[in-house]
């Protein structure tokens, strides 16, 4: 749910050697799902302050800055859970903020012990299938970020979460959440859909009654926020902006609210009649973070960008479109079991680039692409499987793999079955698991049906295995025939993966012939054309769909045998 910024970008992707990994089981329940959350919370922000240092013998440039004052937060909620593992369950994993005092009962026994950053909850006697239960957390302690300047309480830290036996903490929490937050006096304060605010003598009191079942949410806001307003048909938006920060705002509001458009029409309708989006002291290394309805994006996005990525048009409304799209995945639609982070950020990050193709046209979209295809670049070959991430096991190279790589295996899914029927996939998907958890089996199956044809190898290449073609032109002849010019071409993949990959054939007189073919793991495959005019150029993967490890060997000068 967050969009971190790629580093500088590189030409080329590092091989890969073809490791063929068997493809994990799909979990086919939780073990205990959260159906509400009764969320009520006091917070007490304090001025910040920090204290900065640097390291002896560093450069000016190394000083680093650590926080040194801390917000406190007293909350309760009242879960009701249910038991939806066929087997009976006698522990469950939860996270919540690890410096808060926590006491835990129920409408059942249960017990808590601390176990790394989690809590264990025992149950005696172990609850039966399809019990249902009710969960009471009590817990205060200081946290980040509750200041004067900045508020932002969210998962773990505004209320505890699950965390599932693949440990993402989306699809166990998939809940109607009701939430009350009260403050001191003279504090805006933002959440998922419409707060409603009332004043209780030196305090304001929030509250957000969600009807429709979400992963999470967060509340956010602070003591210098101004409010604006913009609207779009039935969609309203408010910006929340500190002091000096509005020199982008109406580009910011305007990309936001087309983001927003598009989504509707290619998904569903946008799930909230009012999105808010709040500037964020994040630096340029956290871009944005996205819940349903509610979106942070960096104040560098408003402020600056003036030079680098945020300078660009096209990555701005990609970085809003990104956390806009986490309303529908994984709010709507959360990922579950292996690849549950790809089914959250790779879709996310997709449909951004999507929303600046509508928006900006090809070329801005090509833009972003190649910039997530050269972020992956700098990893490929230190990663995984794209299923052996989860949201606890990640990382140095989670990011790249996740977002870059898992937006390009939903680009190459629409090159494999064309743009049309690609759209009707992610439809199809999003209106049929709206307000549940779904498996990669389940988008598979999907995507399966609406092609028309079985795409399993496309995702066990994908997903489960970890592969990276290289395509190389190699010998070409042409030469007089049949009243034109027959030519042929061997096209060898040097890497690894069995894809199908357009052949361009170019002729003198600017004819493009395009032949489709699938070359395999250090396998070769012959293509022959017959055109009019001669073919002065050959190129493999022309408008470069596919991943790959190297894309300068992808074109060959054409020889005549007259």
């Amino acid at each position: 749910m967050t969009r971190r910024r790629p580093a500088a970008a590189v030409g080329v992707l590092v091989a890969l050697g073809l490791i063929i990994q068997p493809a994990p089981a799909q979990v086919t329940l939780e073990d205990v799902v959260m159906r509400s959350m009764e969320i009520t919370a006091d917070l007490r922000p304090v001025p910040y302050r920090e204290v900065c240092e640097r390291p002896p013998g560093s450069p000016p440039s190394a000083v680093q800055c650590r926080a040194t004052s801390s917000g406190s937060l007293k909350g309760k909620t009242v879960a009701q859970l249910q038991v939806t593992s066929p087997t009976p369950v006698s522990t469950l994993r939860v996270f919540i903020e690890p410096a808060y005092k926590l006491t835990v009962t129920g409408s059942v026994t249960v017990n808590a012990r601390a176990e790394g950053p989690y809590q264990v909850l025992i149950f005696s006697p172990a609850l039966a299938p399809n019990a249902t239960f009710t969960l009471t957390f009590e817990y205060e302690g200081q946290t980040d970020p509750v200041y004067e300047s900045f508020i932002w309480v969210g998962a773990g830290d505004l209320y505890p979460v699950l965390v599932s036996p693949f440990g993402d903490f989306y699809s166990p929490n998939r809940s109607t959440i009701k939430t009350t937050v009260t403050v001191p006096a003279g504090y805006l304060l933002a959440s998922s859909g419409q707060m409603t605010r009332r004043e209780a003598g030196a305090t304001l009191v929030y509250s957000w009654d969600g009807v429709q079942p979400v992963a999470s949410v967060g509340v956010v806001g602070g003591k210098t926020y101004n409010a604006m307003t913009r609207k779009a048909g039935d969609l309203g938006l408010t910006l929340l902006l500190p002091p000096n920060t509005s020199t982008f705002a109406d580009p910011i509001a305007d990309f936001t609210l087309k983001a927003a458009q598009y989504y509707s029409r290619v998904l569903y309708p946008f799930p909230f009649n009012d999105l808010v989006v709040l500037a964020a002291p994040f630096g340029r290394a956290l871009l944005g973070v996205g819940y349903p309805g509610l979106m942070m994006i960096t104040e560098e996005a408003f402020t600056g960008g003036r030079s680098g990525d945020l300078a660009r048009d096209s990555f701005r409304l990609l970085t809003v479109a990104h956390e806009a799209a986490h309303t529908y995945f994984p709010h709507q639609t959360s990922g579950r079991g292996v690849a549950a982070g790809w089914l959250s950020e790779g879709f996310a990050e997709y449909l951004g680039l999507m929303a600046v193709e509508a928006v900006l046209g090809q070329a801005a979209f090509r833009k972003e692409l190649d910039e997530n295809r050269a972020w992956y670049g700098r990893v490929g070959g230190s990663d995984r499987a794209i299923a052996a991430y989860t949201f606890v096991n990640r990382g140095p190279e989670w990011s790249a793999v996740v977002y870059a790589k898992g937006a390009f295996i939903l680009h190459m899914l629409r090159f494999v079955v064309g743009t049309e029927i690609f759209q009707k996939i992610l439809q199809t998907h999003a209106v049929n698991f709206r307000s549940q958890s779904v498996r990669v089996d389940d988008f598979v199956r999907v995507a399966s049906e609406v092609a028309g044809q079985d795409l399993s190898w496309f995702f066990r290449l994908w997903i489960h295995e970890r592969v990276l073609p290289d395509y190389a032109v190699g010998d070409v002849t042409s030469a007089p025939a049949d009243g034109g010019f027959r030519t042929t071409a061997r096209i060898r993949n040097q890497g690894s993966g069995a894809m199908p990959v357009d052949i361009l054939f170019e002729t003198e007189g600017d004819e493009r012939v395009t032949r489709r073919v699938t070359v395999g793991t250090r396998a070769e495959a012959e293509v022959t054309v017959i055109t009019p005019r001669p073919v002065r150029r050959v190129e493999a993967d022309p408008d470069k769909w596919i991943l790959q490890a190297n894309y300068t060997n992808d074109a060959s000068v054409v020889r005549q045998n007259r």
